[in-house]
């Protein structure tokens, strides 16, 4: 059995090997390295110049975009503005239908974009002032921490209403 498997495929490498041996009526082998090998060359070209269209075509769709982009932010853009009931202001790209609306119009070279809010700070005070079990102790507190901290519930209300009020108008 083992003897019969190496003849099967030592025949298959000799009839592989006659056809770079054996020529074809034009004199030229059946087969030859150079049309393996030029074939495969072949195809790596059209493949390469393909990919070299492709990536043509999609740095020009970029440049596109981006030359869209760059106009659309040098041109100029329309807010309006509207107070509430309760005297919040409020800024949209669209009128207000049920209150007068002011317009304003934005220059965007002149705008400075800020990162978002960052609560890191609020927690480090928050942290460093009041007491570990999260309490306040009223009996210490002074008349002008009081003030402070009548003010920062304000503040946090104002902010807890314009929250409610922008999720409302969604």
């Amino acid at each position: 059995m083992k003897y019969s498997s190496y003849l099967i495929i030592m025949i298959m490498l000799i009839g592989l090997g006659s056809l770079f041996v054996i020529k074809r009526p034009d004199g030229k082998p059946w087969l030859s390295v150079d049309m393996i090998f030029g074939n495969a060359q072949q195809q790596a070209s059209a493949l390469l110049d393909q990919s070299k269209r492709e990536l043509g075509k999609a740095v020009d769709s970029a440049k596109k975009v981006l030359n869209d982009d760059e106009q659309t932010a040098t041109s100029q853009t329309t807010i309006y503005k509207w107070q509430d009931a309760k005297g919040n202001w409020h800024y949209s790209d669209r009128p207000n239908s049920r209150v007068k609306s002011q317009v304003h119009t934005l220059d965007p070279t002149k705008m400075t974009i800020m990162a978002a809010e960052n609560t890191e700070i609020l927690e480090q005070l928050r942290q460093e002032k009041s007491p570990s079990d999260g309490k306040i102790d009223v009996d210490n507190m002074k008349p002008t921490d009081v003030k402070k901290l009548v003010k920062d519930a304000q503040n946090v209300q104002k902010l807890i209403d314009q929250r409610a009020k922008a999720l409302e108008d969604i």
